[in-house]
């Protein structure tokens, strides 16, 4: 507890807002964030956040509680031990029946797709006290993707897997690519999927210029292609966010690739909905890329050229993101 405070200490007192809107179900949600940083405690207060919705994303209070002061520990004591005494000096409010406190009986199944991104908000109010000691966002929430159906020999399937896009930049280094934060879970090989149900994935890459430019690159989302080869329709239930609202750049850093799905005709589908994939369709899934810290014109150009070389940028958004032009012979 006392090497909490004294880490709280180390940050200027004041009251520091931010403000998250993420793509919501049927219209967009506010996450709002004023966090009052006094000498050795603090307060999170996220009043003025959506109220709880009649869709599964709503989050209970405990939830909220932990994805609060994760962020908090990695931005401001993150090599002190978790136990009672290092979340003493922290409170966190969320009014009864906002999005982030729900009152029973609502639904919460699917409430990492608000969850997710209060560790956005909470960097986005600290960025204005420490900002070379938070990330830039990311994408923040899993993509997670379910398919139900019939297999090749009759039975019954049901899976589901997670994907990640881009993790935003680092003060001091590019965002990590295809990487879940926060929540820290690991991507499903394409291997795996493959070996226990019908699911298909016909291709998965990461996404050229996917993550926004800044001194520090943000991380690049990836692409997939799926199908199902049981030659019968199959559901697909999406549980998609950050396809309406691309993750923010910090500190004068470009925003990220905002995410998108569509069906092999072109289709666009709704990032949180169900619909039946047919066996003769693939459905291409586009993750959100992180997003830039710092002004892109601070970056090494030889970092440019490194990532045009490896594919991480291409040589058009090289000059134009960041005035640096790359010959043919460097590609």
């Amino acid at each position: 507890e006392s090497a909490t405070r004294d880490a709280i200490e180390a940050v200027p007192n004041g009251r520091y807002e931010d403000a998250v809107e993420i793509d919501g179900f049927d219209e967009p949600l506010l996450i709002k964030a004023v966090i009052e940083i006094g000498d050795r405690d603090l307060v999170v207060d996220y009043a003025g956040s959506s109220p709880q919705v009649g869709w599964g994303i709503n989050v209970v209070y405990n939830y909220t509680h932990a994805y609060t002061t994760y962020p908090l520990k990695c931005a401001i004591s993150p090599t002190i031990p978790n136990n009672e005494g290092s979340f003493r000096p922290v409170r966190v409010i969320a009014p009864e029946g906002c999005i982030l406190n729900a009152q029973f009986p609502c639904a919460v199944g699917a409430r990492h797709l608000v969850g997710h991104f209060l560790s956005q908000a909470v960097f986005g109010a600290l960025s204005k006290a420490i900002p070379n000691k938070v990330i830039a966002d990311g994408s923040a929430g899993l993509w997670n993707t379910q398919l139900e159906g019939v297999d090749l020999r009759g039975d019954r399937f049901a899976y589901i897997f997670f994907s990640a896009g881009g993790m935003g930049a680092r003060p001091t280094a590019d965002g990590l690519s295809a990487t879940a934060f926060p929540s820290g879970i690991r991507g499903v090989p394409a291997e795996s999927i493959e070996s226990v149900s019908p699911v298909r994935m016909l291709r998965r890459e990461l996404i050229r210029d996917s993550g926004g430019a800044g001194k520090y690159r943000g991380g690049l989302s990836q692409k997939m292609v799926l199908t199902v080869d049981s030659g019968l329709p199959a559901q697909h239930s999406c549980m998609y966010d950050r396809t309406r609202r691309a993750p923010r750049g910090f500190a004068g850093g470009a925003d990220g690739m905002a995410g998108e799905l569509f069906l092999s005709d072109g289709t666009k589908l709704s990032p949180k909905g169900t619909y039946d994939l047919q066996p003769d369709q693939t459905v291409t899934l586009r993750l959100p890329g992180g997003g830039g810290h710092g002004k892109p014109s601070d970056r090494d150009p030889e970092a440019v050229r490194e990532d045009v070389r490896q594919g991480r940028v291409s040589a058009e958004a090289a000059e134009r993101d960041y005035g640096v032009v790359v010959e043919w012979t460097d590609k």
